[in-house]
């Protein structure tokens, strides 16, 4: 296989396009590459992180935020079509509902739909770019069997110009007439309550970047972002991987995150709110007297991220432990006595190194 240079990576500092008066979602490069892309009949990516239309509804009077009845967490607009009734879905427990014509506190008929997800970008772009020919993948439209592989087959015999996602559009997909790849919003990826949320990052935008340039064309990356001065888009824009895993590093060290200490998550939950807290805070104590504990190696217990899903509340307990030189927990964990204390209503899992801390 001939290697290929990577694509050039623009990083366009959307304060700066707010404060020229640009208020699109779109800055003023990547809709001049969009233009050019249009008119040269080539194609191109765009990514971002959320599908949907809007991350939440609120009340443009009192300023409430219409939430899932059974998850601390607010509904996402869903826009089916024009004619369609606005569409909320929680992204935890699938509810759905459809959106109230005035508001359940004040009464007022006027809400805004904040935040961007898949659905709204492409009926932006279709109202700024009329002539583009569009294919959204994302989960929403990629449920049915064969339909991954029904819209990337369209899109490689040039039945559209943009193809427009999610995550799904980092791995997998080798299509060398993309020459431009966009990023719309990166900012969603680095602000996250997650020690591996930079790694996470980092990842994501470099994959996505590799989409581009893959033919014999070169390529082209822009990506938008309020904070370009972060480590994360430096790196990134620079493919400085050597460096960024060197930083990485470094910082876990120093906060013995894996690899250098291993981390256990104890997840309680449970239909009784005040049963679960309690619970939580009696395994925190028992844990500590049982382990002999410095100080540091037990955080929590506290209320998970999102306390409520699915109408059970979540406590959450996190250990870190130190690890020998082959990554196992030197610490034995009594796994059976905190389980024989925990009530029969309160659910109790343990997860070793977990993905995520959310």
């Amino acid at each position: 296989m001939r290697a290929r240079p990577l694509p050039p990576i623009t990083v366009v500092d959307m304060r700066q396009e707010l404060q020229q008066g640009n208020r699109s979602i779109f800055s003023r490069t990547l809709t001049a590459a969009l233009q050019q892309l249009l008119a040269q009949g080539q194609q191109g990516l765009l990514f971002i992180h959320r599908r949907g239309h809007s991350t939440f509804v609120s009340c443009r009077s009192c300023g409430l935020v219409i939430e899932c009845p059974n998850c601390d967490v607010s509904l996402t607009y869903h826009h089916a079509h024009e004619a369609a009734r606005p569409l909320l879905r929680c992204h935890y427990c699938n509810h759905s509902q459809i959106q109230p014509q005035h508001c359940p506190a004040c009464s007022s008929p006027y809400f805004k739909h904040f935040g961007s997800g898949t659905q709204r970008v492409v009926q932006e772009l279709a109202q700024q770019f009329p002539q583009l020919r569009l294919i959204r993948f994302d989960s929403d439209t990629t449920r049915t069997k064969g339909a991954h592989r029904a819209l990337l087959h369209r899109f490689a015999q040039g039945e559209a110009d943009l193809l427009v996602g999610t995550q799904m559009l980092t791995k997998g997909i080798d299509l060398p007439q993309v020459r431009l790849v966009g990023v719309v919003a990166a900012d969603g990826l680095l602000n996250l309550a997650d020690y591996r949320a930079s790694e996470r990052a980092f990842q994501t935008l470099t994959q996505v970047a590799g989409r581009s340039g893959r033919g014999d064309d070169p390529g082209q990356v822009i990506i938008q972002t309020y904070a370009p001065e972060h480590p994360v888009i430096q790196a990134v824009q620079r493919y400085e991987w050597e460096l960024f895993v060197r930083t990485e590093l470094q910082q876990r060290a120093e906060l013995n995150y894996p690899p250098y200490g291993q981390l256990v998550l104890l997840r309680l939950s449970g239909l009784d709110p005040e049963l679960v807290q309690a619970t939580a805070q009696m395994l925190a104590q028992f844990l500590q007297e049982e382990l002999n504990l410095d100080p540091g190696q037990l955080l929590g217990p506290a209320p998970a991220n999102i306390l409520r899903v699915a109408g059970r509340y979540r406590w959450q307990i996190l250990l870190k432990l130190p690890a020998n030189l082959t990554g196992e927990i030197e610490v034995k964990l009594p796994v059976a006595q905190l389980r024989s204390r925990c009530p029969a209503s309160v659910r109790l899992t343990l997860d070793i190194d977990p993905l995520t801390l959310l």
